[in-house]
């Protein structure tokens, strides 16, 4: 508010009191609000899209998640089928496919690739699940500042608006004081009554 009262101080020292003076401070106040109300409206539009470009990347990293514990399963069953040829093709060639060793073989290749796509699965769900919590976060975030900065244009405008009634300070033409010493009386130029 500083900046008003500058202006009707200076508007005073150049003659243009009362009124005017107030007139032109309310008009600069005004002009302030609108352009505090349309920074925060663009500060607004500029956090809500924000939060949703936030969103976007939190989905698209939860399918990149996806992907990536799509290949390591794929890899494992890979792995898998591998070592089960090998120690088939080991025990075919000592003639030993029905012996207890082969088939115990087998079945600890069964269980190890069970485990390894069950740890997979899980930390793939836990990894998406926290990329989930964390892009909520930022939208949410990204919403509080969006409500915020609208918030400050309420204050913006009451703040104006308190200020237009403080412009009742400003001497006017119908003041008894306008700004203009009156004289007390008593003379030096003996022009009385």
């Amino acid at each position: 508010m500083a900046i008003f009262t500058a202006i009707a101080t200076g508007l005073g020292a150049i003659g243009l009191t009362g009124v005017t003076a107030a007139g032109v401070a309310a008009t600069a106040a005004v002009g302030a609000t609108a352009y505090g109300v349309q920074q925060s409206q663009r500060a607004a539009s500029a956090a809500k899209e924000s939060a949703q470009i936030q969103r976007q990347a939190a989905e698209t990293q939860v399918r990149m998640q996806r992907e990536e514990a799509s290949r390591a399963r794929r890899s494992a069953v890979r792995q898998s089928i591998i070592a089960r040829s090998r120690s088939r093709a080991v025990a075919a060639a000592q003639r030993q496919l029905g012996s207890s060793g082969y088939l115990g073989g087998m079945a600890s290749l069964t269980s190890q690739l069970g485990a390894n796509l069950g740890f997979g699965s899980m930390m793939s769900g836990l990894g998406s699940q926290y990329t989930s919590l964390s892009g909520q976060a930022s939208y949410l975030g990204g919403l509080s500042q969006m409500y915020s900065a609208r918030g400050s244009i309420g204050f913006t405008l009451a703040n104006a608006i308190s200020g237009l009634g403080g412009l009742s300070n400003v001497p006017t033409a119908s003041s008894s004081n306008s700004g203009i010493p009156q004289p007390t009386g008593g003379g030096l130029g003996g022009g009385g009554k």
